[in-house]
């Protein structure tokens, strides 16, 4: 894992295993560079999160030109099992596409289209990228619990597959700060979580490890565990670099990128 630094003070953590790959680019960017203030300060991306409209705006725009002026295709994320698929020959990009604008209603996104930034925000949950460098296809997923209850990762790495003839040996994936087993509390873990996952439960606690989980998650599909990053940052425990709902409950939503170049 790497922190990088660039202009008008955004930062970002990058991937070891993505940062060897010389042609994707990506960046898991912290709260730091934006201009909301408060409970939201500063570089919020998060259109429902509570913030004025004009300063998640004019956030989104200092990703885009931090990523260099090109598309970024965001997300309306709602905790469903929904991935959308863009492929370069069917033109799929909507008509009134603007950058920096939720274009889809899904969790999760897939391209083999070049210089299209594919954006999952988070605050909690875990924003997991793949990528295949054998067929130039990469992913963006948003998954918290309810996705790790509905297995989104799974059904992410089959629609590579039956989408893009990707083979899961070669997929490379990289799981952002999340919440990690020492914040994540479920005291109603029975009614919420299927007793099959609750092999990820902390023994003689109500917590959960969904970065080991989301490991076997991808596993179980035929990734390699050494294809296999967890950046292993809590962000309940480090509110000061990322947000996160469960130690601020107002709060925003920091950006996790990804895109074929």
């Amino acid at each position: 894992m790497t922190f990088i630094t660039g202009n008008i003070e955004i930062k970002a953590f990058e991937f070891e295993l993505f940062k060897k790959q010389s042609q994707i680019v990506h960046g898991v960017f912290t709260r730091d560079g934006g201009t909301s203030t408060g409970a939201f300060d500063s570089l919020n991306i998060g259109i429902n999160s509570g913030d004025e409209l004009s300063v998640i705006t004019n956030n989104r725009k200092r990703i885009i030109q931090k990523m260099g002026m090109k598309s970024l295709v965001f997300l309306n994320q709602v905790h469903g099992a929904d991935i959308k698929v863009l492929k370069k020959n069917d033109n799929d990009l909507p008509e009134n596409f603007q950058p920096g604008k939720e274009s889809y209603t899904a969790d999760g996104i897939m391209t083999d289209i070049k210089d299209l930034f594919l954006v999952i925000q988070v605050a909690d949950c875990q924003a997991v990228l793949l990528y295949d460098p054998e067929k130039q296809v990469i992913a963006n997923i948003h998954s918290g619990w309810r996705g790790s209850v509905k297995n989104i990762l799974g059904k992410c790495v089959d629609k590579m597959i039956q989408e893009f003839g990707c083979q899961p040996g070669n997929i490379m994936t990289g799981i952002s700060p999340s919440l990690g087993p020492c914040c994540a509390e479920f005291v109603n873990y029975k009614d919420e979580i299927p007793k099959k996952l609750w092999q990820y439960k902390i023994e003689n606690k109500e917590y959960f490890d969904f970065w080991e989980m989301s490991k076997a998650q991808l596993m179980d599909r035929g990734i390699k565990e050494k294809h296999i990053e967890i950046m292993e940052i809590c962000t309940k425990c480090n509110t000061d670099i990322f947000y996160s709902f469960r130690g601020e409950k107002t709060t925003g939503r920091f950006a996790c990128v990804i895109s074929i170049i």
